[in-house]
Formats: structure tokens, C-alpha cells, sequence
């Protein structure tokens, strides 16, 4: 398996934006993939801190290049079709973006899986995203053996080390982050209470942003939706008011706290329509007097000029509160990463017997035809030392396993 990477250990917050993949995108890409031949085996996960595709590529002779030059190609060529997808120079991918494969590849997907790799370490939302990616890519029938067994892999080391350890029991995410962030802010300004706009509250980070301030004393929240029922109504939410999501600003002027968490490639807050609904407000006398906006999507939501008027926290913004977060975790990250490499063990196993799998008739004809010592001392004669060793461990573990 082959990986590319665009994420926030290298890329900052106007990079990744740039190579964000909508869900429309996503599914398009996908298409594009499937019918490109080499490339039909390939799942795209894009979120706010990484844009990653993972390709399995059909096996092949390749007589005039060697290993480090396939997969040179290869790599080169999921760039170059990422790039193309989004409109960017390969050169500019190449300045921020990580290449895996093989074993470094498995290694890679099962730490994102597991929130290793995570901005905030042992985070739940990435394990969602990372199923959603795979799902994706399956209905678009994109998957094949080897992805199918490397995701269900990774998904399954993950529950197990969620399970088995802390990493994910007191887990931070940027969604409790924000949470935690806008808890503050109301308790030092607004003790007795506020109103907070969520827009994009039924999205994963939104509704888990609503879920932490929900039912705090004095807080009311306002959450767009461009979800309709039947009748066309917003559906409604317990304990929010919901408006749709092209009214927002009708409503935003008199909210001390406005959460953006969509996926739209445009600005869901605009500093000139903001300061139209403040200005209605201030009519109204209802417009609070200090502000907070969070804008927790990549690409940006909100127009960074909006800062003129209160304090604005973007996702970067997390990352110093994460690390505080990580240190803590940093025993059960070790507990985490050595469960991984036990699980990539399995999986490598698994992928090679499914490779030697069509040769065992052969294999079976051609022992039957000497006497178990003949093996043995064939064995001896073309293996390495290291080959040898590992030979007679594996069958006198198994033997005695009977």
C-alpha cells in the first residue's frame, strides 16, 4: 500500500485548506480513480488536519525500473492526481506533503486510526472519519482484498486500544477543546448566561460542541441546520433553537459566541454581513458587548477579519492546549504503539499467506516428492542464517501446538 500526506505536522492551516477535500470532491475523486485502472484501489480521507490518499497498487513486473523507482512513480503519480483534483502545482504538494509505503504505510494508517498521530492524542473523532473514508471508497467499489484488510486492521486495532487502554478515556478533542474554551469565556464575561451560535451543529464537531455547553445554567443556543423534515422544517434539536442555515445572520447580531463547524468551501461568517446583524442588534439593544468566534473547519469558515471585533480561535489555536493534553498520555501512548506493531505483525502475516496462498498446491506437490529430513537439510543449504532460525522457530512452535 502506498500513502500520501497533507497534515498538520508540516502543513499549516492555509495549506491544508488548499487541499481539502469536500464530500462532493471526495466522491468524484473517487470516481476518477476507479476508472483509471492503476489507481482503482484507493481511498481518500480528508478532514481538518490531514488530507491522506491510500492506494493499493495492481502488482506488476517491472523490469527496466527498480523497487525505489516504482515506487518513486507511484507516489509521483497520486500526486499528481491529487493536485490535478484541486487545481495545485505538484511542487507545492511536494514542499509539504509525506509519502509512506509497505510497512511504513501500514504503520502510518493504523496510528491515524488509533489517534496516535492525532493533533490531539487519542482523539475519537478521527476513528469515525477514518470508517467513513473506508465506507466511502467500498460503495464506490474501490476497495479490494488488501485495502479491505488493511482498514478492517486498523479499525480493529483501534477499538481494541481505545478498549485496553487510557488513550482515548480522557481524551481532549478539538471539539471538547472549543467546548471547554467557550466555558470560560461565558463564566469570566456572561455569568449569568449568553447566547451561542453553533452553525453547522448537527456535523460530527458541531453536535459534540453542543452536547459539552448544552444544559450549563444561563446558556442558550442557536444551531443552523440545512437539514429539512417533510414538511420542511428544520429538524429540531432538544434544547436548541434551530434556524436554517440561511438565516443565520438574523440571529447572530445578539449571540456573544458564534462556533463555525461545516464543510463549506466558503465563508459561513463574512466580516461584512456580521456587521450588518451587529448592527441591527445595537438598534435592538440586544448586541453583547465582548465576542468570541471559533471556527473549527478547514477550509476556513469565517473571514479572518472578523478578529477586528472579538477574539477569534482557529483549529492551529488547539494545538498548544493538545500538547499539554499529550504529555499526559504519553504512557499510553507507548502501550498504544506497541499494540500497533503487534497488530501490523498479524497483518502482514495475513497479506502474505493470501499472496502464497495459489502456490501451496505447487508447494504440496513438490514436498511430497521428498522425505521430511530432505527439506529440512534443503532448507539449511539455501537459507540465510537469520531465514534458517526463523524457519525452525515457526515449525517447532507449531508442532508443539499440535
Amino acid at each position: 500500500m502506498y500513502v500520501i500526506s497533507i497534515n498538520y505536522k508540516k502543513a499549516p492551516m492555509e495549506i491544508r485548506d488548499r487541499f481539502a477535500f469536500s464530500e462532493k470532491e471526495q466522491t468524484a475523486f473517487l470516481q476518477k480513480c476507479r476508472e483509471s485502472g492503476d489507481m482503482a484501489e484507493s481511498i481518500i480521507l480528508s478532514t481538518c488536519n490531514r488530507m491522506e490518499l491510500y492506494t493499493q497498487f495492481p502488482e506488476e513486473e517491472r523490469e527496466e525500473e527498480t523497487e525505489s523507482e516504482a515506487v518513486q512513480h507511484r507516489w509521483e503519480r497520486m500526486e499528481e492526481a491529487v493536485c490535478e483534483a484541486k487545481g495545485i502545482s505538484v511542487e507545492l504538494y511536494r514542499k509539504y506533503g509525506s509519502c509512506y509505503y509497505g510497512t511504513g504505510a501500514l504503520r502510518h494508517l493504523h496510528r491515524v486510526a488509533c489517534g496516535v498521530d492525532s493533533m490531539v492524542m487519542g482523539e475519537d473523532e478521527i476513528l469515525g472519519q477514518v470508517k467513513q473514508a473506508y465506507y466511502r471508497a467500498m460503495q464506490k467499489q474501490c476497495t479490494g482484498f488488501y485495502l479491505n484488510t488493511i482498514f478492517k486492521s486498523a479499525i480493529t486495532c483501534a477499538k481494541k486500544i481505545k478498549t485496553d487502554t487510557s488513550l482515548s478515556k480522557s481524551s481532549v478533542s478539538v471539539a471538547t477543546l472549543a467546548a471547554g474554551r467557550i466555558l470560560g469565556f461565558l463564566k469570566e464575561h456572561y455569568p449569568q448566561g449568553a447566547r451561542v451560535m453553533i452553525i453547522g451543529i448537527t456535523g460530527a464537531t458541531g453536535s459534540i460542541v453542543m452536547k459539552n455547553i448544552r444544559g450549563q445554567k444561563g446558556i442558550s443556543i442557536t444551531g443552523t441546520s440545512r437539514r429539512h423534515g417533510a414538511d420542511g422544517r428544520v429538524i429540531g434539536i432538544e434544547g436548541v433553537d434551530m434556524i436554517p442555515y440561511e438565516e443565520r445572520y438574523v440571529h447572530m447580531g445578539s449571540c456573544a459566541v458564534i462556533v463555525s463547524a461545516t464543510k463549506s468551501p466558503h465563508y459561513t461568517v463574512s466580516s461584512r454581513e456580521w456587521r450588518r446583524a451587529r448592527a441591527v442588534a445595537e438598534q435592538a439593544g440586544e448586541a453583547p458587548e465582548r465576542l468570541l468566534f471559533l471556527d473549527l473547519s478547514v477550509p476556513a469558515d469565517m473571514d479572518s477579519m472578523i478578529s477586528r471585533y472579538g477574539l477569534l480561535y482557529q483549529i492551529d489555536y488547539f494545538n498548544e492546549l493538545a500538547r499539554s493534553n499529550n504529555e499526559k498520555k504519553e504512557q499510553a501512548r507507548k502501550s498504544a504503539e506497541h499494540m500497533i506493531e503487534e497488530q501490523i505483525d498479524s497483518l502482514k502475516k495475513e497479506l502474505l499467506f493470501h499472496r502464497l496462498l495459489p502456490r501451496v498446491p505447487e508447494l504440496k506437490a513438490a514436498a511430497e516428492q521428498l522425505t521430511f529430513e530432505q527439506i529440512l537439510y534443503r532448507v539449511r543449504d539455501g537459507a540465510a542464517y537469520e531465514e534458517m532460525k526463523s524457519f525452525f522457530g515457526a515449525l517447532q512452535k507449531a508442532l508443539k501446538e499440535g
